[in-house]
């Protein structure tokens, strides 16, 4: 059982290591960064970083040529966007519901966060951003 354990470990601390996961060399030397995303700017940034990463360990850095985002959900756009909207609420008044109301409000409050959270899940990533740089 603790071999197992170590091994689970090991696992996650070598997965956790991957500073640039979601960075395809080219072979023409214009390297992508390409990932999902609810459309928020932190996965921007994380795939800014990626390719910094990438080219740090050549001792160079990245010079962006492209970036773009694109829709690319299972539903149209605007509901992708109001379902995340909603999620986001459902969640955020569930959790004070959940923590400062009375034994009813609290339950409710539980629900409205299951609610936001399936919600979430069920509309998943709705953006790809894809950046494509050198390493200089």
């Amino acid at each position: 059982m603790n071999k197992f354990l170590l091994s689970m470990l090991a696992l996650a601390f070598v997965s956790g290591c991957a500073h640039h996961r979601d960075v395809r060399p080219g072979a023409d030397g214009i390297h992508r960064v390409v990932i999902q995303t609810e459309g928020d700017e932190s996965q921007k940034r994380d795939a800014i970083n990626q390719a910094n990463h990438f080219c740090k360990e050549q001792n160079k850095y990245a010079a962006f040529v492209e970036e773009k985002q694109t829709y690319t959900g299972k539903v149209d756009e605007k509901t992708y966007n109001n379902g995340k909207a909603a999620s986001k609420i459902l969640k955020t008044v569930g959790s004070g519901a959940y923590v400062f109301g009375g034994q009813k409000e609290s339950n409710a409050g539980g629900i409205g966060v299951l609610a936001g959270q399936t919600t979430d899940s069920v509309l998943g990533n709705g953006y790809t951003v894809e950046m494509k740089f050198k390493c200089q």
